[in-house]
């Protein structure tokens, strides 16, 4: 019968009708008719129990068939996992997928649950279209790690699997990098410098190592291990680099087995260090008195002193040497011998293995010394006759300054009068002569000057005064020397009682001697020397005195026959009173105020 055939799954139509077709048999290899006609399906059955009938309508008696009781059981599965990357680094994110294919069924549902070490690796993943689901483990410790994949069916068709790959994900330690980098290169000796060691985990490894670092400088260690930050870095600092190139290295150590040890290394240039020599001692000096120059040293970088170091000073033609003491100082001594003036002091250190060299300079005024110039001649002098000054010459009063000229005056206006001497000898002493003394009788000013010179600064001694005195016309009066000796208020030096007047150590003297003697051994009369007289007034005393006399002192007066005779053991200067005559009768009277010799 021709027609078509209606398939049904209990009250479902499965497909479209079905057209019946002649079924052929074989026969020879010819197809040959049956005696029956077929009309066939191909359907994919859910899982359970199908009641499946049939409908036939066509040229012949519409008729129904059935039912068949098909049982459907669910399709199996296969799950298949596998790496894109094996084996792998700690920190590399590794891709996982899992292929779920059924040989019964066109196309999976569901979901997979991977796992590493049995340990869900995030939530399940679904099966896509093609059958794969993937995820991806990123933290996998370093070792072997079985992989697992559970397929879970969200179709009752298709039964759920499992897969692993065999040998599991093998996880090696990441390798890292450790660089190094100077805080300051070059660097200058003595200077503190930061050595900062960086450790990185190389890709495709990630993460953050930790472990310490060994810095060593050309193979020598510097310090102990530092532990390596949270950052991976670690750090050390070192002020202890000689000057030259050096080769810093970093070695890290890992203390975890999932990254690999390094080391890195960089070259550090120590030059050597800069200095700043600065002259901080006097600016001037007198000639011939001892200068103190001084100078501190100290780094450039961060002014700190230098101790230690030799530090020449020089002014002139003066130069001495110092070393630095904690504080960079450094001070010597130099007496200048240079004319007062201008000249420039220098301070150099001349720099070593580890410091470069500094100069300072600055100007430096040598002055003129200070002198002293005191009177030292004669302060009792004699009228009309010449006498020798003398002055001294001191460098602040103390060190004898020879090779100078003074000038030495007596008096003070018109009637003054001096001279200039010769050169100073080694005890700073010169003198001169007065031809013939006229100064004005009595007390006067005595005066040393020095005028000064490129070396030395002017000086003069006008403190002093001296006594002008003058002897007599002619001839010379006499004292006692025990009357002098007893200092009394008033002498008689001239008079009718002079021998009970005056005492004599050598006895008394004869009553003829009024006090006068006209003939001294010498003239001008000297001490040491002696007189020869006429008794009383027969040696005709001048007529006048001077008013600051010099008179002859005795300590022995003799008389033989009529000359009466006396020696001098001292010359005394007497202000004169009036009353004064030559006749005895009139007695010559004063005050000693000076002892000549």
């Amino acid at each position: 019968p021709l027609g078509g055939v209606q398939f049904f799954d209990g009250a479902s139509t499965l497909g479209g009708i079905q057209l019946i077709t002649w079924d052929f048999g074989s026969f020879l290899g010819l197809p040959v008719p049956t005696n029956h006609s077929s009309a066939s399906i191909s359907v994919q059955l859910s899982g359970g129990t199908h009641v499946i009938t049939v409908v036939y309508a066509g040229t012949d008696v519409p008729s129904t068939g059935g039912p068949l009781v098909q049982n459907v059981t669910a399709a199996t599965s296969t799950t298949v996992v596998t790496s894109a990357v094996n084996p792998s680094v700690f920190g590399q994110p590794v891709p996982l997928t899992a292929a779920v294919s059924s040989p019964c069924s066109g196309s999976v549902a569901g979901s997979v649950q991977f796992q590493a070490d049995g340990i869900d690796l995030g939530s399940p993943a679904p099966v896509d279209g093609s059958g794969h689901a993937s995820t991806t483990a990123s933290r996998l410790a370093v070792g072997n790690h079985p992989i697992t994949a559970v397929f879970t069916s969200s179709n009752s068709d298709v039964t759920g699997s499992s897969g692993s790959f065999g040998g599991g994900q093998i996880v090696n330690p990441a390798d890292t990098a450790t660089a190094v980098a100077s805080s300051a290169s070059p660097s200058e000796f003595g200077a503190a410098v930061t050595f900062t060691a960086t450790t990185t985990v190389n890709s495709p490894g990630s993460g953050t190592a930790s472990g310490s670092v060994q810095f060593q400088d050309n193979g020598i260690n510097l310090g102990t291990p530092q532990s390596l930050g949270s950052g991976g870095q670690a750090a050390i600092t070192t002020s202890d680099l000689s000057v030259g190139s050096h080769t810093i290295s970093a070695s890290f150590t890992s203390d975890s087995t999932n990254f690999n040890d390094s080391a890195g290394n960089t070259t550090q240039i120590v030059n050597k260090a800069r200095t700043t020599l600065s002259y901080d001692g006097p600016a001037s000096a007198d000639f011939n008195d001892p200068a103190v120059l001084s100078a501190r040293l100290t780094r450039t970088d961060n002014a700190s002193p230098l101790a230690g170091k030799t530090v020449t000073l020089t002014m002139g033609s003066e130069s001495c040497s110092q070393v630095t003491d904690a504080t960079g100082e450094a001070a010597c001594t130099i007496i200048p011998s240079e004319a007062a003036g201008p000249f420039t002091v220098t301070a150099v250190f001349t720099g070593d293995g580890n410091y470069l060299d500094s100069t300072d300079s600055m100007p430096f005024a040598v002055t003129r010394e200070e002198t002293t110039t005191t009177y030292t001649g004669p302060t009792v002098i004699a009228q009309g006759n010449p006498v020798t000054l003398s002055g001294r010459l001191l460098e602040d009063g103390i060190t004898p300054i020879a090779g100078r000229t003074l000038t030495l005056t007596i008096g003070s206006g018109l009637g003054s009068q001096n001279c200039v001497t010769g050169p100073t000898d080694a005890s700073g002493n010169a003198a001169c002569r007065v031809a013939n003394v006229t100064v004005t009788q009595g007390s006067q000013p005595v005066k040393a000057d020095f005028a000064g010179d490129s070396f030395y600064l002017p000086s003069a001694d006008a403190t002093k005064n001296v006594i002008i005195f003058a002897f007599p016309s002619r001839g010379i009066f006499v004292l006692g020397d025990r009357t002098v000796a007893a200092a009394p208020s008033t002498v008689t030096f001239w008079g009718a009682q002079w021998a009970t007047q005056n005492t004599l150590s050598g006895g008394g003297a004869p009553s003829a001697f009024k006090g006068f003697a006209d003939t001294p051994s010498s003239k001008p009369p000297v001490c040491g020397g002696t007189w020869t007289s006429s008794p009383g007034n027969s040696s005709s005393p001048v007529d006048s005195l001077p008013a600051y006399m010099g008179a002859a002192v005795s300590g022995s007066i003799t008389k033989n026959g009529s000359t009466i005779s006396g020696n001098i053991t001292k010359i005394v200067v007497v202000v004169t009173a009036p009353g004064y005559a030559s006749n005895p009768g009139h007695a010559g009277t004063g005050t000693i105020i000076a002892t000549y010799c």
